[in-house]
């Protein structure tokens, strides 16, 4: 299903989208939601004065929803002065795109710079440099936040013009904040609503999906959302949110009602491994 169909599917389910084309996703993000939009969208409220994100990730559910009035938020703080680029200088960081060639001596020296001294446009292209030129699109970094994916060898665009253009202007009036999720809820009301992606609880085995900052996120953070999910929908505050099919994730939001939701992740290795079971969970 393209974008127009599924803003077709949405409007015609009653909810209050806009029908104009949308920017996507301007960086491949493991867990991302663009392949599942069809299938979240429906369940979304049809009206709520802000939207919030406190997981944005790649984004696709913040730029199909191209709310007027939205808050997005990361713990990745690369990724957040990504955004932040992109808002305010999106030519900018595709100009110096423009200059860097997709070689693998070339993406290990972009690699091993320290990020943290660089100006926001240089780093903003260097992330999506990195991210669309390293293995599979993973965003990994070590315990001192060092990315440290191999180079992927893909003879790939790294950015489209127009599509940056656009999120630049979904970005514009969006609030956009460094951090732990917790503080991206500061302030929320009842006539909000709420879409959490956090990293999922492991289905089992090894996963890198929990190792996009320095600090993991672990089973006792998935008990601090699932706390704070319960607190807001005690403050009557409508949320949603997107984990793993598992005992675990399903005995945290027991009483709450849970769509299963299919997905594939490419980013799996063994391709038996990357049809998996999702659940989109939901307090009204």
């Amino acid at each position: 299903m393209n974008t127009t169909q599924i803003e077709t599917s949405v409007v015609s389910a009653g909810l209050l989208f806009p029908q104009t084309a949308q920017a996507t996703p301007f960086i491949k993000w493991a867990g991302g939601k663009q392949a599942l939009l069809s299938q979240l969208l429906p369940h979304f409220p049809s009206k709520f004065e802000r939207f919030v994100e406190p997981f944005i990730g790649g984004g696709a559910v913040f730029f199909s929803l191209n709310h007027r009035l939205a808050t997005i938020s990361d713990q990745n703080e690369w990724l957040i002065d990504t955004y932040k680029a992109i808002r305010d200088d999106w030519k900018g960081v595709a100009n110096i795109l423009d200059t860097l060639p997709n070689t693998k001596e070339h993406f290990l020296s972009v690699r091993n710079i320290s990020h943290s001294k660089l100006d926001l446009t240089t780093k903003a292209a260097h992330f999506i440099y990195l991210n669309k030129t390293c293995f599979r699109g993973l965003f990994r970094v070590n315990q001192k936040g060092g990315f440290n994916v191999p180079y992927g060898a893909y003879d790939r665009r790294y950015y489209d013009a127009g599509n940056l253009e656009a999120a630049s202007q979904a970005l514009q009036d969006t609030t956009i904040l460094t951090g732990d999720f917790e503080q991206a809820l500061l302030g929320v009301t009842d006539q909000d609503f709420v879409y959490f992606d956090p990293p999922y609880f492991k289905l089992g085995g090894y996963s890198d999906f929990n190792r996009y900052t320095s600090g993991q996120f672990r089973e006792q953070d998935q008990v601090r959302l699932a706390s704070l999910c319960n607190e807001l929908t005690n403050r009557g505050v409508k949320w949603a949110l997107s984990n793993s099919d598992t005992p675990f994730i399903k005995d945290l939001y027991k009483y709450y009602r849970m769509v299963p939701i299919s997905a594939r992740r490419e980013i799996n290795l063994k391709s038996q491994e990357r049809d998996v079971a999702e659940l989109l969970i939901l307090n009204y």
